[in-house]
């Protein structure tokens, strides 16, 4: 019996240029030549009454889990979890790492994790969920301080060309997409090489868990990938969907096209469109109903400082900004607030999880009081800034919400 956890999102930070103007640019586009072009994919998509049973080609099914349906306790991927944090058994408690998606602001969050390993007390996390940016950072997070170099090349050297081609004209004759994410799939790619991904299954091996989040887009429904488990399949096929999935969980809707990913229920092949984690959830910790409190129970863990840390890349304290009446500022508003808002009812899921089993809940968020202006969507100037401040707060030990309730949420 399927049940929706959280309600649906709308768009997350649109990089390159100003959200509301790319939203503006899209709706014109479809009203003007919404007749023209023809994308009819109902030959292509699995059909609705059965796209459940449809699972990715060339790797087991149960790499991946719908991430808004109950009683998933029997799942595969459940199982999968619990077999992995049974069998490290660490005496010092569980530690789970949530990144949450804000495109370059997840700056913000390389920056942490760079300054945490200089401070000296950050963990090796069990368990690593990304969103978005945030599925960007999760594989070297995952991997521990030996891969800091590699965020704060990705995070303080990328500018809006090595992430997006702009193609407004193609996309206002019908093409789809505003900007073409080619830049964007060669640096993942290039960062998210075979080597890497050996070591990631080489982690997932030891009951080490990595999982990253996209949206089904046809279904409307979060998609949580289990990456160590992919990568332990050592193919170039597995490979290959891996860095697929980090790329549609990074993929703006409008912005960028959606990624296509082939599946089959046995007997016909398909094609699932996967795009921005963040659409549907912007930061993730565990299923719902898995019952983490009751594992902690059973490994001897209860009493230890069991912690959940969330790594938000954004702010979320409201900012006082007096408004234009105009139009777009108006949208871009309301847009803000909404996203924030969604963002805050994530958070405090993560929270409510933590305290319901037993956990320590610690938080860090952009800063209120980091104000650079940014010139575009992927500025360096302005994310070497945020990532010398997420550094400063990480290496000083003393910037984290910790033992939560709802206070990082309420902020």
């Amino acid at each position: 019996m399927r049940e929706t956890i959280r309600g649906h999102r709308l768009i997350q930070e649109i990089s390159g240029l100003r959200r509301m103007q790319f939203i503006v640019a899209a709706i014109g586009a479809a009203l003007a030549v919404g007749g023209c072009t023809i994308h009819d994919r109902s030959l292509l998509a699995p059909p609705p009454d059965t796209y459940e049973a449809f699972a990715p080609l060339g790797v087991p099914a149960d790499v991946r889990v719908f991430g808004d349906v109950a009683e998933l306790d029997t799942s595969a991927m459940v199982e999968d979890l619990r077999d992995g944090l049974t069998k490290r058994r660490k005496s010092n408690g569980l530690q789970i790492l949530a990144l949450s998606g804000g495109g370059a602001d997840g700056a913000y969050g390389a920056g942490v994790l760079n300054g945490w390993t200089q401070e000296g007390s950050r963990p090796e996390f069990d368990v690593v969920t990304g969103i978005s940016t945030g599925a960007i950072i999760a594989p070297f997070a995952f991997l521990g301080p030996k891969h800091d170099q590699s965020l704060q090349r990705f995070y303080t050297t990328t500018d809006t060309e090595r992430v997006a081609r702009g193609r407004l004209v193609p996309a206002l004759l019908g093409g789809g997409s505003l900007a073409l994410s080619k830049p964007l799939e060669a640096s993942i790619a290039r960062e998210l090489s075979d080597d890497v991904l050996r070591e990631i299954a080489a982690e997932h091996a030891k009951g080490r868990r990595l999982y990253v989040g996209t949206t089904n887009f046809d279904a409307e429904r979060p998609v949580i990938w289990d990456l160590g488990y992919l990568a332990s399949q050592g193919t170039e096929e597995a490979f290959a969907l891996a860095r697929r999935v980090i790329l549609a969980s990074a993929s703006i809707p409008v912005v960028f096209n959606p990624v296509p990913i082939a599946v089959s229920n046995g007997e016909i092949t398909r094609e699932e469109l996967h795009v921005d984690g963040a659409l549907t959830q912007q930061v993730f910790s565990y299923p719902v109903d898995f019952d983490m409190g009751r594992l902690v129970s059973e490994l001897g863990l209860s009493g230890r400082r069991n912690t959940v840390w969330i790594i938000y890349n954004n702010r979320l304290e409201p900012l006082y900004e007096v408004q234009s009446t105009r139009l777009i500022g108006m949208a871009e508003r309301t847009l803000d607030s909404l996203l924030r808002a969604q963002g805050l009812g994530d958070v405090g899921l993560v929270i409510s999880l933590a305290n319901r089993d037993g956990f320590d809940a610690n938080g860090i968020a952009v800063p209120l009081d980091f104000d650079e202006p940014k010139s575009e969507g992927f500025d360096p100037v302005y994310m070497r800034k945020l990532f010398l401040r997420g550094f400063r707060d990480g290496a000083s030990g003393t910037a984290w919400y910790r033992d939560l309730d709802d206070e990082f949420a309420g902020r």
